[in-house]
């Protein structure tokens, strides 16, 4: 049998068993799986069965059902018709279900590799994956990710435009997001919370936080078809199985109508979390220039916060402003000074990755404005450097002083094809503005998301900071994340610190939570 007859069979095997299962049962049986596999057993172990050895936490395990399987799994169910008449045998309170329908998952992916990837293209194939998977492994549930969203996105013209917009504060829709994954994490199919007075917030309030995060079962299965569709209208043909859009990365919860009454679920809680912090990004695209350069300056000073709160020994400076030309040009977003000499140079860009361009075969196509933004930082980067060694604009500037594009977004996670397509746009810009523009001054660049500075420096000094930046020019890093580069490159230190941030000054309700905490 052919690997496409593999895994096409898979499909239509997978397809068969979810057309007969009611989507209630289908829910039931991943938030169970990831109840057991997500320390949560003792709230699981009255409806599922299962095997000691599923219940475990490590990615090793060979009972480990990933939750990026478990998220296609939700996909492919609210994107399969269902048969009318429900004869299915499968047992989903059982963890056997969850054995069949994910090694039917890996058996399509699996058997649609040889087809779709070969010597060309499989560091793209890489960068795939890498959006899939890497956002699971690192969790959406932690401090450093709330602090961040709430100051860039919860404050000043962003934060007013989600109020007008919804109806709701931006700290009011995550108090009752928070409250609703520590509720749901501990129950299936419930009531929803009746309300939420020790955190000041209005049942009224809480309703419509209800509303921004849920949807019911047979609009989330019109709506997710309807993503699908149009996504791969966009993407001119059919998705990978495994790359389908989520929908429940919109709508969280599901609401199943029993009459006069309904009940909730989240069949993968951290959604919520991710929902009302990464997600308002979305919310925000209606709110025009306005909303967006003011995220983007937000972004800019939690950057410079962030490093100097670590990093104390640095003066983190934000751009210049000078004239060349009759123009008004600034520095980039944030020169990295070191007993008054700049060691490192940052252009900071906000926006965020579609979906498209996390799993097109042509990213740079599919986001095209977004990566010539990327390729415009690199150019300005370099500007700078230039600009500097003709006495334009007046720093003493480390000969070794790395130039770093930091992203919001991974936009070349994983993939040197995409490092190597942006360094060759943005030279075509620096050809064209720059014509005194040497091969000097075209730094290397690196490309650092936010996510993986602020792990660094949790564990770095100002010199191990420094050297890894370094280190990511050298030609055998390139295509390697900047934090494993930190790790491979730079010696390991003596502990990590502590987050340098009090949420409850975002998040006034943050010390009367009740329930689970973030890590």
């Amino acid at each position: 049998m052919s690997d496409r007859a593999k895994s096409e069979e898979a499909l239509e095997t997978l397809t068969r068993i979810l057309s007969y299962a009611d989507d209630e049962n289908v829910l039931f049986l991943i938030w169970a799986t990831h109840a057991i596999q997500d320390g949560r057993e003792s709230f699981a172990r009255k409806f599922f069965r299962y095997p000691r050895e599923a219940v475990t936490t490590s990615i090793d395990s060979k009972y480990s059902a990933y939750k990026w399987d478990l998220e296609t799994l939700l996909s492919i169910d609210l994107n399969t018709l269902k048969n009318k008449v429900r004869r299915n045998k499968v047992n989903f309170k059982d963890f056997e279900a969850t054995v069949t329908l994910v090694n039917l998952i890996k058996s399509i992916e699996d058997s649609s590799v040889p087809e779709r990837i070969n010597d060309e293209n499989i560091f793209m194939e890489l960068h795939r994956i890498a959006h899939r998977q890497f956002g699971w492994q690192r969790g959406f549930v932690n401090k450093p990710d709330i602090y961040r969203y709430m100051y860039i996105y919860g404050q000043g013209d962003a934060a007013q435009y989600f109020l007008e917009t919804n109806g709701i504060s931006v700290s009011d829709f995550f108090a009752c997001a928070f409250a609703y994954y520590t509720y749901l994490r501990m129950n299936p199919w419930c009531s929803p919370i009746s309300n939420l007075d020790d955190i000041g917030i209005s049942t009224d309030i809480a309703s419509n936080a209800l509303r921004i995060l849920s949807d019911d079962m047979w609009s989330a299965r019109r709506e997710s078809r309807a993503l699908l569709n149009k996504m791969e209208t966009s993407a001119g043909g059919k998705l990978p199985v495994v790359y389908q859009p989520s929908y429940l990365r919109l709508k969280p919860i599901v609401r199943w109508d029993l009459g006069t009454r309904y009940q909730i679920i989240a069949p993968l809680p951290e959604l919520i979390v991710m929902r009302a912090t990464l997600g308002l990004y979305y919310d925000l695209q209606g709110g025009g220039t306005t909303v967006a350069n003011d995220a983007t300056k937000r972004f800019e000073d939690y950057a410079r916060r962030s490093i100097t709160a670590y990093c104390p020994g640095f003066v983190a400076q934000a751009a210049v402003t000078y004239k060349h030309k009759g123009n008004r040009l600034e520095t980039p977003d944030i020169l990295l000074q070191q007993a008054g000499r700049v060691v490192a140079v940052f252009e900071c860009k906000a926006t965020k990755l579609s979906f498209q361009a996390q799993y097109s075969d042509d990213p740079m196509e599919s986001a095209r404005a977004g990566y010539a933004q990327i390729a415009k930082a690199i150019f300005q980067l370099w500007r700078f450097f230039s600009h500097v060694r003709r006495g334009i604009v007046e720093f003493e500037v480390a000969a070794d002083a790395p130039a770093i594009v930091l992203t919001m977004d991974a936009w070349t996670q994983m993939s040197h094809e995409l490092r190597d397509g942006l360094i060759a746009e943005a030279q075509k810009i620096s050809v064209e503005k720059e014509p005194d523009m040497i091969e000097e001054d075209r730094r290397y660049p690196i490309f650092c998301p936010i996510d993986e500075l602020e792990k660094m420096l949790l564990k770095s000094n100002e010199e191990q900071l420094l050297a890894a930046f370094r280190a990511g020019k050298a030609p055998e890093y390139r295509g390697w994340s900047i934090e494993n580069v930190r790790d491979s490159a730079v010696p390991n230190p003596d502990a990590v610190k502590e987050f340098a941030f009090d949420l409850g000054d975002l998040l006034p309700w943050w010390g009367r939570r009740a329930g689970v905490g973030a890590a």
